[in-house]
């Protein structure tokens, strides 16, 4: 084989290894922001009162509530098993969480489907405290594009080539000190694609994460309610090396993020949640910092004790202090049905 061959052959392995790249960073990105939410919905689940308002996760990046979330104080868990389903419809502005240049951003709807399943054992006694563990797995699918035009405008490739499911394993321990909320816990993630068929299923991420939050509930009257709070995790991750390169990690940071919500029930059954997020990553290779802005709202009607829909709407901005790293901005907004079994 002449060199022009060899060089031939180099160039189209690169080629496809950075389109794969590509494809692949979105897909990282959206399925980061569902682990994010669930973490969140998974530190403010706890907090709930004696009649306890249901309030659904608000960000349109979030995959399923685990379970919906409630505002007031507290209740002993009294069953075992916890059921989430969740269907969402939404459109955003930044399919591909890229800068708006050179190239415009992508548009597309996305269809999001998640089922999730708790086991909630009754609480331990500590000393003179009450340690609630838990263990779930959540299952994502998501769709691009059934809705709308079908092919990216920039490369011309279908954006149904972004599809990926998630899968997520975890386990936390939860105490309560007073008013404070205080959860240690473990996260596993997969994403896997649906290329080159829609079968094939193939891991392109993997995330192991031990993570630790503190969080409290202030009341302002009865339907009015502020929630606070702190989640840190390490990530320890796995993807395809660049090619040449040794940097299959080159994902392993640890994050920071604080959290706030005001939670206001207009009537017994319709409540309004506005939120905002501030997320401080810091990359163990090449000392790159992220931060991350997030800012989102929605209006929850709940339509049975178990059965809610919602619609929401997000803005988040981030600021990368690498150059290769995209600052992007992107809008979601989408409506959701959701529903919670416990038995």
């Amino acid at each position: 084989m002449n060199a022009r061959s060899v060089l031939a052959i180099l160039g189209l392995t690169c080629a496809a290894s950075l389109r794969l790249s590509a494809q692949d960073s979105g897909a990282i990105e959206r399925g980061e922001s569902f682990r994010r939410q669930r973490e969140m919905d998974q530190l403010l689940r706890d907090l709930r009162s004696d009649k306890p308002v249901e309030a659904p996760a608000i960000s349109p990046d979030e995959a399923v509530d685990v379970g919906p979330q409630s505002i007031l104080h507290t209740r002993d868990r009294s069953r075992w098993f916890e059921l989430n389903l969740d269907s969402q419809f939404l459109w955003t502005d930044n399919m591909l969480y890229n800068e708006s240049k050179p190239l415009p951003t992508v548009s597309s709807t996305v269809l999001v489907n998640s089922a999730q399943l708790n086991l909630t054992p009754p609480a331990w006694s500590v000393g003179d405290l009450k340690v609630k563990p838990r263990v779930g797995y959540q299952h994502v699918w998501l769709n691009y594009a059934l809705v709308g035009q079908k092919n990216d405008p920039n490369s011309g490739l279908p954006k149904s080539d972004h599809d990926f499911d998630a899968q997520t394993v975890f386990g936390d321990l939860t105490t309560l000190v007073g008013p404070w909320q205080f959860q240690i816990g473990l996260d596993g993630q997969r994403l896997l694609s649906h290329q080159p068929v829609y079968s094939s299923y193939d891991e392109f991420y993997r995330d192991y994460s031990p993570r630790w939050s503190v969080s409290r509930i202030w009341m302002l009257g009865e339907r009015h309610a502020v929630i606070a709070g702190y989640i840190g995790s390490y990530h320890f991750t796995r993807v395809e090396a660049t090619p040449g390169l040794n940097d299959s990690d080159r994902n392993d940071r640890v994050e920071q993020n604080f959290l706030g919500n005001y939670s206001f029930q207009l009537t017994p059954r319709l409540l309004l949640q506005p939120g905002y997020r501030y997320q401080f990553s810091g990359y163990s290779r090449g000392h790159r910092l992220d931060q991350l802005h997030a800012f989102s709202g929605s209006l929850t009607v709940f339509i049975t004790p178990w059965l809610f829909a919602r619609g929401y709407g997000a803005y988040e901005i981030r600021e990368s202090d690498d150059t290769s790293i995209p600052d992007y901005r992107k809008f979601d907004a989408g409506l959701a049905l959701g529903a919670t079994f416990r038995f």
